[in-house]
């Protein structure tokens, strides 16, 4: 009596064979029993036998097998006492059912006669219930442990998937931070900047080197990591507004408000960079006087929580659009921690919240 374990199960040539060489494999068995442990049973009788028994299989066998299943994935949510009751109940209404068939086709093929019919059927019925409720109850047990299998060998494979999206936004968003770095204007300006500062200050055109140095080497050796330490971050994260305050002199001020027992803390690679970068993007470099931007890093109850907030304009959540830095952040968000990791947009300030440690 093997069955798909499915909401919508569906009949097929090969499943209505196995049911029927499963059923004729039980018949087989039972008539030698009966044969065997029968002792007024004559060789020429086993034709005989073989009939009734292949009749009692293939009735009651094919009534469970194409009934049973139809109700199991019905009921198999129900609380387990409740579908226990149900389903054990089902069985022997299957066997009672089935019994009747097989004693009426005894009768149609004249193996018995009609005043014989109550009788079998009331010698049958005991041992067809006892069949039918082991095969029924084996055959579910199977079945569960099956669709148990199936659902954790889906289950692995989608968080397979899940894991290769993280690593597709990760790699995307690394390759995105690291071209705004390389961009022909910035490098151009940076180096510039440098240049300018040799003859006067050397020692300050040194730094500079040094921090451009460091941006591109977190750039390579975070390639295959999926968090990194807030304070590996937050050094990107200075080594990049130093070299931004360089080409926008005073017109970038910056404060960072830290909290140094969050520095372990982990979180994506340029998660705050991101945050950075947006607000260098859309609050600093289209003014002229151009801006102030703050961070403020606090660890409380379990959570990292990261704040940027700058004095531009500010804007919504419904104008971020698809590839975006934040929407692309969000998405690694989602995938890394699930809805535990949370951005938030209010305005001139975006908010990052992380539970502290290492997503699974």
């Amino acid at each position: 009596m093997q069955w798909v374990y499915s909401d919508k199960p569906g009949l097929t040539w090969r499943h209505v064979g196995m049911v029927l060489l499963f059923n004729a494999a039980i018949g087989l068995v039972l008539c030698l029993l009966n044969f065997a442990y029968n002792p007024g049973a004559r060789s020429s009788q086993f034709g005989l036998y073989l009939l009734a028994n292949m009749i009692y299989a293939q009735l009651i066998g094919c009534t469970a097998a194409f009934s049973i299943p139809w109700l199991a994935v019905r009921i198999w949510r129900l609380p387990k006492v409740t579908m226990w009751l149900v389903y054990i109940a089902s069985l022997v209404a299957v066997a009672a059912i089935g019994t009747l068939l097989a004693v009426g086709g005894l009768l149609a093929v004249g193996i018995i006669s009609s005043r014989e019919f109550w009788p079998q059927f009331v010698g049958s019925v005991r041992t067809a219930t006892l069949i039918t409720i082991i095969v029924g109850i084996a055959s579910f047990v199977i079945e569960t442990l099956r669709h148990r299998v199936e659902h954790t060998t889906l289950e692995l494979k989608q968080q397979q998937l899940e894991r290769e999206r993280a690593q597709k936004l990760m790699l995307e968003a690394r390759l995105s931070s690291l071209q705004s770095r390389l961009q022909p204007h910035f490098l151009f300006n940076t180096i510039n900047s440098i240049l300018s500062m040799i003859r006067d200050e050397p020692k300050g055109a040194e730094e500079m080197l040094q921090r451009l140095a460091r941006l591109l080497r977190f750039a390579l050796d975070s390639q295959e990591r999926s968090t990194v330490s807030l304070g590996e971050e937050m050094k990107l994260v200075s080594d990049y507004l130093e070299i931004e305050r360089t080409r926008f002199g005073q017109r970038l001020t910056f404060s960072i408000d830290m909290d140094h027992e969050a520095m372990n803390c982990e979180l994506p690679p340029y998660a705050l960079q991101t945050l950075v970068e947006n607000s260098m993007k859309y609050a600093i470099a289209p003014k002229r006087e151009g801006g102030r931007i703050g961070i403020i890093v606090q660890r409380e109850n379990g959570w990292l929580e990261v704040i940027v907030e700058d004095d531009g304009p500010g804007f919504s959540r419904d104008e971020l659009s698809e590839g975006h830095g934040l929407d692309t952040l969000e998405k690694r968000l989602a995938l890394l921690y699930g809805g535990s990791g949370l951005l938030s947009i209010e305005g001139n300030k975006v908010r990052l919240r992380l539970p502290v440690g290492v997503p699974a």
